[in-house]
This record gives structure tokens, C-alpha cells and sequence, in this order.
């Protein structure tokens, strides 16, 4: 499967090698690698990841590659890598719709019937 970073994911990339390229050459190129070869592992093995309560829609995964968080959606033909985040920061907000679920409350059982 094809793997595509969302301009997100490509913008917070191109920084954070940036910033590890000015401390350290090696980390920079440490971080390129690893994600070069998890572009290849995600192609291969798709649901490698966990799905996870903090991305609230089908097919959605994350996976832990060192010390970053890699959101991403499995859609039909591709991989779509929603965000990148060191495991450090603060985790971005997800908006859910209120009809996400399409359940409402009357359509529950009632426990005490």
C-alpha cells in the first residue's frame, strides 16, 4: 500500500529533523531512517499499530516508533499518516462530531426495567 503523510505530518517532519539536524547530524539522519522504514513497514503491514480512544473513527491506528506517536487512517487503497507528535507534547485535540456515534440516549436499555 501506498503511505502519504498529511501536509500536517510533512510540515511537523521537516521541522523536527531540522531541529534534530541542528543538534546532532546523527539524530537527524536517525529520525529520517526510521521513518523511510516505517513508511515501508506500514505499506507492508498496515494495522501494526493500536487503535486507540484519543482517534475516535474507524481504521484508525497509532504507532509508537521510539520516542514519537504516529496517528495514521487506513483507507482503501493507502495509508494516510495523519500526525507525527514526540511523545513529550501535548496531544492535539480531535473533534467529534455530536452525531458521531449516531446513537442517541433514549435508544439505550434501560437497567432498571
Amino acid at each position: 500500500m501506498k503511505v502519504i503523510l498529511s501536509p500536517k505530518a510533512r510540515e511537523y517532519v521537516t521541522s523536527e529533523a531540522r531541529y534534530l539536524k541542528s543538534k546532532s547530524t546523527r539524530a537527524g539522519q536517525q529520525f529520517a531512517d526510521d521513518l523511510k522504514r516505517l513508511r515501508h513497514d506500514l505499506g507492508m503491514f498496515p494495522q501494526m499499530g493500536k487503535a486507540t480512544a484519543e482517534l475516535p473513527f474507524p481504521n484508525a491506528f497509532r504507532f509508537v516508533l521510539g520516542a514519537y506517536l504516529v496517528d495514521y487512517e487506513i483507507r482503501a487503497a493507502q495509508i494516510f499518516i495523519l500526525a507525527i507528535r514526540h511523545g513529550r507534547e501535548r496531544p492535539p485535540g480531535v473533534a467529534v462530531e455530536d452525531d458521531f456515534d449516531l446513537e442517541e440516549a433514549d435508544d439505550k436499555p434501560d437497567s432498571a426495567s
